[in-house]
């Protein structure tokens, strides 16, 4: 699943490209996404004319705001896919929204093989209220004071699971969780209450440092995920342990890289760097 860094860099990709644009024309290929979208909008295509006036990124999701009263809230989910094609580019059976713009040359496609994918549209107030229910914090935005909090509140929770908690911390999963706790030294089955201040920094600094890298790497691309303008990410090239099960650690040349199921998601880590 795209995580933070990738769904950062889509948001970067279509800032560039479609604030200030009108809507020109919305179609959907697949139906289950049109559902989520008031019958007004599917009658009249209440988005034709409607200028976009910023994008973000909330954790994981993407959000389109509009000069209107309506916005979309975009979840790639596990194979979702938003980039900008040549209008006159074969569609495939994957592509289930296109958005064409007034004075863009290309559209904007919606691609998600297994449909896990969402595409709302809900009211400003709505939006909110469905962000803050679900989300935690932004890690790059979180100070180390409020980030050592959540370690007093859950004691007894492994290292890893707090970190791809979306409702505690938004924007993690699984590869960054595992990438970060190898450059802070802390093996991903830890209970909370055993970290040490200073390893509880060490992950804080690492959080910071790991995501930063990967979104100037366009993120990591180890399945499906592409940027805005179709292309992969670089940060796989730089994983230590994400993915590299069975496979000697880069730092110490002596671990092999073990594989372990924690909150349900196999987690990597060296036995030797992570204590």
């Amino acid at each position: 699943m795209p995580e933070l860094p990738e769904v950062e860099t889509v948001v970067q990709g279509l800032k560039s490209r479609i604030i200030g644009l009108e809507v020109k024309k919305v179609i959907f290929l697949s139906p289950h996404l049109e559902k989520k979208h008031p019958e007004e909008t599917r009658i009249i295509n209440y988005f034709v004319g409607q200028r976009i006036s910023g994008v973000r990124r909330r954790g994981k999701m993407i959000i389109v705001e509009f000069d209107g009263r309506l916005n979309w809230l975009i979840h790639l989910k596990m194979t979702g896919q938003l980039f900008f094609a040549d209008k006159n580019r074969p569609l495939d059976k994957h592509v289930h929204v296109r958005v064409l713009f007034k004075g863009l040359a290309q559209e904007l496609r919606f691609r998600d093989v297994r449909k896990f994918g969402f595409w709302f549209c809900l009211e400003g107030p709505e939006l909110e209220k469905r962000i803050s229910a679900s989300l935690g914090p932004e890690p790059l935005e979180l100070n180390y004071r409020d980030f050592a909090r959540l370690w007093q509140r859950y004691p007894s929770r492994q290292v890893k699971s707090l970190l791809l908690d979306q409702k505690i911390i938004a924007g993690l999963g699984n590869i960054y969780s595992d990438e970060i706790l190898f450059r802070a030294g802390v093996k991903p089955d830890r209970r909370l209450h055993s970290l040490t201040e200073e390893e509880g920094r060490k992950i804080y600094r690492a959080i910071k440092r790991v995501l930063r890298e990967a979104i100037a790497m366009r993120g990591s691309s180890v399945s499906d995920y592409v940027d805005s303008d179709g292309e992969r990410g670089h940060f796989q090239e730089k994983h230590q342990v994400y993915g590299r099960a069975g496979s000697i650690c880069w730092r110490c040349k002596t671990g092999l890289i073990q594989q372990k199921k924690i909150a349900g998601r196999s987690s990597c880590f060296c036995p030797v760097c992570q204590k």
